[in-house]
């Protein structure tokens, strides 16, 4: 990963934070936040992944994201002043269900 795509990156992933915090009402019982953000060599496409606690609530979180993801890339589209500005995928942050999963395993 290139520089420019470490700062673009660290950049996405805290202004979509920054307006899940200020915009977005997550359902009841539900914490939503990004874990980390890839961006394409290009620039031109980005991917967000969700961290969502509980578990359970996954899929369903999921589906909410993507819907209010285009008030999201609204909002990154006005908010940062680049030639180009990514274009964002939701996806689910698997790493913390695996570690969990470990963490449980190594209790036993």
């Amino acid at each position: 990963m290139s520089k420019r795509t470490e700062q673009v990156s660290k950049l996405l992933r805290q202004e979509i934070n920054n307006i899940l915090i200020k915009d977005f009402e997550p359902p009841a019982g539900t914490l939503i936040s990004v874990a980390d953000v890839t961006v394409a060599p290009d620039l031109k496409k980005a991917t967000a992944y969700l961290s969502v606690i509980p578990e359970n609530k996954i899929g369903s979180s999921l589906e909410i994201i993507k819907k209010f993801g285009r008030h999201i890339q609204h909002q990154i589209n006005h908010t940062l002043k680049m030639q180009i500005i990514p274009q964002i995928e939701w996806k689910i942050d698997e790493r913390s269900i695996k570690y969990q999963k470990i963490e449980d395993a190594l209790k036993q």
